[in-house]
């Protein structure tokens, strides 16, 4: 609870009863100190307020539905794109400080490939992490919790908006997003979010389809738009938050993903 706060009043946080410790708590209630309560089901809180809109609501639904078999769907990219997405995402790990705890949070976590590939990366050293993953998507978190009980990884997940995030200002020193954020309905909230729970010095790294200039102006490029146009998504540079430090965009994933990075 010490990362988060009430999405509502942003007041802090409790359960609403006790529970034998070190038990995983599979149902149950959060409540904050205005009162606000929030449901654990599966083990994992829903905390969206307020209400997501239409066009959100259409993705969520579309995610749930692509859940079980998302995995394999991402492999295709692979070989289509010439990369390997895992070992891509892996290259957030020179972001991570070398030494010293290292609080992490992912928004819009999916099925948790994020995470998977810092433990990959830092598969000796995962005691120094404090993970948490958000998603408005259940069915995605679903796959993202039984993932990461195989891997014996520890993170807390949360059913929220990456508009409103339950979470503290200034906590994190790493907060991801990958493969989202060119659908979102309101881009600069959700930068801006990412931003808030940021700790000073911390590092925000957004990255979505989106082909270089070098790619764009290719053959190889042209067949990939008339694919799927998502990939003609340019960074959006506009909406980064006015005290961001260091902007840097970086083409990745063999110049088909545009990658965001900027500090607190």
């Amino acid at each position: 609870m010490k990362a988060m706060r009430c999405p509502s009043c942003h007041k802090a946080l409790r359960l609403s009863e006790r529970y034998p410790e070190g038990d995983e708590i599979e149902s149950g209630k959060i409540v904050c100190e205005k009162g606000h309560r929030w449901a654990i089901d599966e083990g994992i809180p829903t905390m969206i307020y307020p209400k997501v809109n239409e066009k959100d609501e259409a993705w969520i639904r579309q995610y749930d539905d692509l859940a079980e078999n998302y995995d394999e769907f991402l492999k295709t990219y692979d070989k289509w794109l010439g990369v390997d997405m895992m070992k891509e995402r892996e290259r957030a790990g020179l972001y991570v400080t070398m030494e010293g705890p290292v609080k992490v949070l992912d928004i819009s976590v999916g099925t948790g490939a994020n995470f998977v590939a810092l433990f990959n990366a830092f598969r000796n050293e995962m005691g120094r992490f404090n993970l948490h993953g958000l998603d408005l998507s259940r069915g995605m978190l679903r796959v993202a919790k039984r993932k990461f009980k195989e891997l014996d990884i520890t993170v807390g997940l949360v059913n929220a908006s990456v508009f409103n995030t339950p979470f503290q200002d200034n906590y994190f020193s790493l907060v991801l997003h990958s493969g989202g954020i060119n659908t979102f309905s309101d881009k600069g909230r959700a930068l801006e979010e990412m931003w808030r729970v940021a700790k000073p010095g911390g590092v925000v790294l957004v990255s979505d389809e989106g082909l270089s200039p070098e790619v764009r102006g290719s053959e190889r490029g042209r067949e990939i738009l008339k694919t799927n146009a998502l990939f003609g998504s340019k960074p959006p540079l506009q909406y980064v938050p006015q005290g961001a430090r260091n902007l840097e965009v970086t083409y990745v994933m063999n110049g088909t993903f545009y990658q965001m990075a900027f500090g607190k």
